[in-house]
């Protein structure tokens, strides 16, 4: 079925880890949502343990330890999980767009969720890689190592670049206009391919079945809500807005990916000073 004509944009999601925010006294985000990106962020970690929670997205990092830049390449995990991280180290991330793989060619995108490998044994030119940790060890800034990363990242950019007629491109493009409540029925029939060949697709794309990704889809959709009205949290709004059965189904689902209720959630938000930790640069 030829895609020539699609006409959608891409509807921003702004996939969200809000504890690696708690675990700092300043989280510099910069947003991006171009080119495959999500965003750039930076904070220094007052903990050894990153809390994590499924965003469907891989992640690069980067830290200074014994005098030289460590990195890690993570994908997402499909409940709440947790990670080691360096204590007082300043980490410099990148997030990719759901079904972008920056280890492409190297690594399957399902080889990379619920598991970390070291960044640069993926990077295959010595040049390149020489030049982008170089680069990252000895910039002064935030903005500094953005530019230096997208320098890096122009260079392997055909690799990453989507196509917006692509099968890939539209199937992501309407589970995010749906919020993620969505069907693989509705995707058959949208695209004119066999529920079976589409679950084939989204495995080999998102590395993740066509259940998980709609349901973390979903599930960052209201953490992205839940973040923009914490003081003012209305569970039932929230679970009815983006196709949760009721507010059962809501709690259970939202406590599997965090560890608490939705309530609790926003309430540790606000007991450690989620919002003004968090710096957003534009």
């Amino acid at each position: 079925m030829p895609f020539s004509n699609w006409e959608h944009n891409m509807p921003k999601l702004d996939p969200k880890q809000p504890e690696f925010v708690l675990i700092t006294s300043n989280y510099e985000k910069k947003p991006v949502m171009e080119h495959s990106l999500v965003h750039f962020y930076q904070f220094t970690t007052e903990s050894d343990i990153l809390q994590v929670i499924p965003d469907a997205c891989v992640d690069v990092l980067f830290w200074k330890k014994d005098g030289k830049i460590n990195t890690k390449i993570a994908g997402s995990f499909f409940k709440k999980g947790q990670s080691n991280a360096e204590l007082g180290s300043e980490y410099f991330g990148v997030r990719f767009m759901p079904g972008v793989n920056p280890a492409n060619g190297v690594a399957k995108l399902s080889e990379l969720m619920n598991h970390e490998e070291s960044f640069e044994e993926m990077i295959t030119s010595n040049e390149e890689k020489e030049r982008l940790l170089e680069g990252i060890y000895f910039s002064n800034s935030f903005e500094d190592k953005i530019s230096i990363f997208m320098n890096y990242y122009k260079n392997c950019y055909d690799m990453h670049m989507e196509d917006k007629s692509s099968l890939k491109y539209i199937l992501r493009n309407e589970i995010m206009h749906a919020n993620g409540d969505f069907k693989l029925t509705d995707l058959s029939t949208l695209t004119g391919y066999s529920e079976r060949y589409l679950n084939k697709k989204i495995n080999e794309e998102f590395g993740m079945s066509p259940k998980n990704l709609i349901k973390i889809i979903r599930f960052q959709k209201t953490i992205s809500n839940l973040t923009k009205t914490i003081d003012d949290i209305n569970c039932t709004d929230t679970a009815l807005g983006f196709g949760y059965y009721d507010q059962s189904h809501f709690n259970k689902e939202f406590k599997k990916f965090t560890g608490l209720t939705p309530t609790h959630y926003a309430e540790n938000l606000l007991s450690n000073s989620y919002v003004k930790k968090l710096h957003i640069l534009y």
